[in-house]
């Protein structure tokens, strides 16, 4: 059989990876032009209006799943979401993406913890190759892009932990709300739990219409990269399919040094290819 079910899943999680990795560009323009939270909630807005249409068409009528599993997602959601748009708003692309896609190693963790997931002796080893990868080239970072850098990898290495949350809790709610309908209940249930924020100013009002491509980016390949994602779920374990999922790294990162022309050192260019070859570790399984 020339692609085994495994295989399948792990070519589907790489598709979501290049959705991803378009999705980061769009998140630092949306980040950038509208600040944090107004960029995350317009393009869940708009992502939430998208993905249900579909999924009540795809899908079959969702059950409701645990109101414990909910919750755990939706706070998850709450803080990679938050984490990534800081994150890529006041730091630079290639030091702060790689630290944000780290959540492959908390994803897995989660998964082992929450759903029994256990990942195999390889994967373990790639999980640390895609840590040590990842959390090296932030720590030097700052030595580029300068102290001011610090909090924005914070914030995502705060970012990489609500994700791996996030990313286990999908997978283990999507056979009840669905692989479309799981992604926008996690959403709406997360602005259940931020719905203090909307008394602040900066979320009212509609965005520029100079403002409006940046948030439909983000919103599509936000989207759709996680249907692709817990679509591959449903063919292999969590432990499998986050490690080449997070290959997006490794392409914005790209993205900032060949476009944005960010420097890159011998030194991380090395810690960026860990990361990197730790993924395909995991993805050999």
């Amino acid at each position: 059989m020339l692609f085994t079910q495994t295989s399948c899943a792990v070519l589907l999680a790489l598709f979501c990876s290049v959705l991803w990795a378009l999705g980061n560009v769009y998140v630092q323009r949306a980040s950038v032009a509208l600040g944090g939270l107004r960029a995350m909630f317009w393009s869940q807005l708009v992502g939430t209006a998208v993905l249900i249409p579909l999924a009540l068409w795809l899908e079959d009528r969702p059950v409701a799943p645990l109101a414990s599993d909910l919750a755990i997602t939706a706070v998850g959601s709450a803080l990679g979401y938050y984490g990534m748009v800081v994150a890529f708003s006041e730091g630079a692309l290639s030091g702060v993406v790689p630290l944000v896609t780290a959540w492959a190693v908390p994803a897995a963790i989660v998964g082992v913890l929450w759903s029994g997931e256990a990942p195999g002796l390889g994967q373990g080893v790639g999980g640390v190759m895609i840590l040590v990868g990842a959390v090296g080239n932030g720590v030097l970072a700052p030595k580029v892009h300068g102290e001011g850098s610090r909090r924005a990898l914070l914030w995502a290495a705060a970012g990489a932990l609500g994700f791996g949350v996030m990313v286990a809790g999908t997978a283990r709610m999507r056979d009840q709300l669905g692989a479309i309908g799981v992604i926008p209940s996690v959403w709406i249930a997360q602005w259940v739990l931020l719905a203090p924020l909307f008394t602040r100013r900066d979320l009212r009002g509609l965005p520029a219409r100079g403002q409006w491509p940046a948030v439909l980016g983000m919103a599509f390949f936000e989207s759709f990269g996680f249907v692709a994602y817990t679509l591959a779920t449903r063919m292999a374990p969590v432990a499998v399919v986050s490690p080449p999922a997070s290959v997006s790294s490794l392409l914005t990162v790209l993205y900032a040094n060949v476009v944005l022309r960010e420097p890159l050192t011998p030194a991380r260019w090395g810690l960026v290819l860990l990361a990197a070859a730790g993924t395909l570790l995991v993805a050999a399984g």
